[in-house]
């Protein structure tokens, strides 16, 4: 978890003083709870399952303490979705780890759920391809995009079999633009003057992406290429 640490960073420094690791027993008390957790959970706790100091993503709440306190209820436990992260938003739908969708070697897909017993798996709704894309993304989304005062945002539709995500992706590196490992499935891209980031859906062919600019003019000339060649319109966002 260490390199996640050094690029948030990057973006806001000091985190590294701020975060605070969750304590051993907790992490015990809820993997007893819980059942096994996968090992990039795992060190995700170990490094920052405390607090986050004043970093917050998704609009959710990663602390331990939320978790411990969500398996107090009996049917909860040992489930197929383990509870990561309690919704801090508008919406009732919390962050959840599928296990029954591993990915690499210990993580496993996020899908967002309403906490509520007998919710079939049906009503889950993926979201990444695990954990850890998870917090990159978000983090970068959270981070470095409110940086870049000039911003917009394409989305594909739907029905996206006309259009390609790899278009988006060999564009932006013949733009000048640089991939931020690890994510693999969504994309981050850093230019310095600008950033690119992508968001594809986990099990469906949909995408979205969003562009910043330091510079207005600069932004106007990199939405007329990535609209001709994705075919996509984009909107500006905050």
């Amino acid at each position: 978890m260490k390199p996640f640490v050094d690029f948030v960073e990057k973006y806001h420094p000091g985190f590294s003083q701020e975060i605070e690791p969750a304590d051993k027993y907790d992490i015990s008390t809820l993997e007893r709870r819980a059942g096994t957790l996968p090992g990039a959970y795992r060190r995700f706790l170990e490094t920052m399952g405390t607090s986050m100091g004043d970093v917050e993503l998704a609009e959710a709440s990663l602390s331990i303490e939320g978790a411990l306190n969500a398996y107090t209820l009996a049917w909860l436990k040992s489930d197929r979705y383990i509870l990561f992260a309690g919704d801090n938003g508008l919406s009732s739908r919390h962050w959840f780890l599928d296990r029954l969708s591993p990915q690499g070697a210990d993580d496993c897909m996020v899908v967002r759920r309403v906490l509520a017993e007998n919710n079939p798996p049906e009503a889950s709704t993926p979201q990444y391809m695990g954990l850890e894309e998870f917090l990159y993304y978000e983090a970068f989304k959270e981070l470095r995009l409110p940086q870049l005062p000039f911003r917009r945002k394409f989305s594909s539709p739907d029905d996206a079999a006309a259009h390609r995500s790899d278009v988006v992706t060999a564009l932006a590196e013949e733009k000048g633009f640089k991939r931020i490992p690890p994510a693999e499935h969504c994309a981050l891209y850093e230019r310095g003057d600008a950033a690119l980031l992508l968001y594809r859906h986990p099990i469906q062919p949909t995408f979205s992406f969003i562009l910043g600019c330091e510079d207005s003019a600069e932004l106007e000339r990199l939405r007329q290429e990535f609209e001709t060649r994705t075919g996509l319109k984009s909107v500006v966002t905050r």
